[in-house]
């Protein structure tokens, strides 16, 4: 099968192009002009590049030619402005559609959409991923998306390693806002991979929608105390009161926008549990713990050191 991939130079992209390499898929990723050095080919073969933007509608012309199945995991973060997340996420899916309309009618549509689940707090990102969404199934193109939460794994060096060394300290406090008692379920990036390729042998394979999650939720005071346990650190886990962190922000309130603090704060009040059945059921899925899966990628120095993620 020749799969056409989008976001393929992203943390999660990475390893879902090594994935289909070693199924024996044959792989085309879509490449920002400039980005070409950040594909990663893997050693099974090397992936076919097509040099374009999903900004630009004509520099699509011919990306999906010959392709059975588009993996759509390109994204515009929230970390960028809301009209460049909305031309990505929103006006860039529309233009990958109206190409596969044009060149590849029989493709089959699979989005990789993050944050539709894993931001229960208002999120301007989380609405454009849901906007994305909801245009795919509109399509008319058969179609199914995986709905990962929190993502971790080795080469995360924009929210792994950075827990990581947090959490390897020596020495300190690492405070965690309220009781810590709100319910997470992190899931291992090879884990969403495997969802992924496990979806290939279902046999209903069309508009199908799956959760992917940590197989239960732990309290963030858990995900904390792992996380320390993992690196070996000896940095302690403290909670700050609901009570002080309202307090500290109404002051700070008084002299500056505290949004962003007010949407932090609601984050630690609300659990981020997922039902993740009928991907354990339809799919013989099985994702590891957080527990098992901490242990595994702190081990080496990959996260010690820091890096611009770009």
């Amino acid at each position: 099968m020749r799969i056409a991939i989008t976001g393929a130079t992203g943390f999660i992209g990475r390893y879902m192009v090594r994935g289909m390499a070693r199924e024996e898929h044959d792989v085309r990723v879509l490449c920002r002009p400039g980005r070409e050095e950040a594909v990663e080919h893997p050693e099974e073969k090397p992936c076919e590049v097509h040099v374009g933007d999903l900004t630009d509608a004509a520099s699509l012309a011919g990306f999906l030619e010959g392709c059975d199945l588009i993996l759509h995991l390109a994204s515009a973060h929230d970390h960028i402005e809301e009209e460049a997340m909305r031309a990505v996420n929103v006006g860039g899916t529309e233009n990958l559609i109206a190409e596969a309309k044009r060149s590849a009618p029989d493709v089959h549509f699979w989005v990789i959409s993050s944050a539709v689940i894993g931001a229960p707090v208002y999120s301007y990102y989380r609405d454009t991923k849901r906007i994305q969404e909801k245009i795919i199934k509109g399509s008319g193109i058969e179609w199914a998306s995986f709905r990962p939460t929190l993502v971790y794994g080795v080469g995360d060096h924009r929210h792994t390693a950075p827990l990581l060394r947090q959490c390897a300290r020596k020495k300190g406090t690492l405070w965690v806002p309220h009781s810590g008692k709100s319910m997470i379920n992190p899931v291992h990036v090879e884990d969403v991979v495997d969802a992924v390729i496990k979806f290939f042998d279902f046999d209903r394979g069309v508009d199908c929608m799956y959760e992917l999650a940590g197989p239960e939720g732990i309290p963030y005071n858990e995900f904390v105390d792992l996380t320390i346990a993992a690196t070996g650190g000896g940095v302690k886990r403290r909670n700050v009161s609901k009570k002080l962190v309202d307090k500290l922000i109404f002051l700070k309130g008084i002299f500056t926008d505290v949004t962003k603090e007010r949407r932090a704060s609601a984050y630690f009040t609300l659990h981020h549990q997922h039902d993740i059945s009928n991907a354990v059921y339809e799919l013989d899925w099985h994702p590891r713990t957080y527990a098992e899966g901490i242990r595994q990628v702190a081990e080496g120095d990959w996260w010690r050191e820091e890096r611009d993620e770009t």
